[in-house]
C-alpha cells in the first residue's frame, strides 16, 4: 500500500520544507507591505525642530506623498526632490502630483522643508501643490 510520508506506526512524519516555504512567503509579504509605505526622504535634509511635533496618523501613511525641499545657496532658490528625481523646474512636478490625486483621493502631500529653506520657497511649494489640485498638505519636522 503507498504511503503518504507516514511511518511504519501509522503516524504521519513532518514535513519541514512546505513550512519554510510558508514563512519565505510570508516574509517577502511583509518585507512587501511595509517597504510600499515608507516616504521617500531626502537624507540631505536637516528638518526643522519643533518640540510640539506630532507623530504621523497610521490610517493616513499610505495616503502621504512627500515632496523634499532643499535650499541652494549659491542660486538662492529652492530644489524640489520627489521620488529620487530632483526638479529645477517646478512646473514639471504638477503633472506628477497630479496623477498621483487621480489614483488616491485622499492623497496628503508631506512637504519636507530644510530648516534653512526661506519662507518664500515653502509658499512656492504649497501654490504648486495647490495648482496640482491637492488641498492637503502637511509639513514634517522634528521633535528633536
Amino acid at each position: 500500500m503507498a504511503g503518504g510520508g507516514g511511518g511504519g506506526d501509522g503516524e504521519p512524519e513532518f514535513q519541514i520544507a512546505p513550512m519554510i516555504d510558508v514563512l519565505l512567503v510570508l516574509l517577502v509579504f511583509f518585507v512587501m507591505i511595509t517597504s510600499a509605505e515608507v516616504l521617500k526622504v531626502d537624507k540631505a535634509l536637516t528638518l526643522p525642530v519643533s518640540p510640539n511635533a506630532k507623530k504621523r496618523e497610521p490610517e493616513m501613511a499610505k495616503h502621504e506623498y512627500a515632496v523634499n525641499l532643499r535650499f541652494d545657496a549659491g542660486t538662492n532658490k529652492g530644489i524640489l526632490v520627489v521620488d529620487d528625481k530632483v526638479y529645477t523646474d517646478w512646473q514639471e512636478l504638477v503633472p506628477v502630483l497630479q496623477e498621483n490625486k487621480k489614483r488616491d483621493e485622499k492623497l496628503r502631500v508631506v512637504v519636507r522643508g530644510d530648516k534653512d529653506v526661506p519662507a518664500g520657497e515653502i509658499q512656492r511649494a504649497m501654490n504648486l501643490i495647490g495648482e496640482a489640485g491637492i488641498a492637503d498638505i502637511a509639513f514634517a519636522s522634528s521633535n528633536k
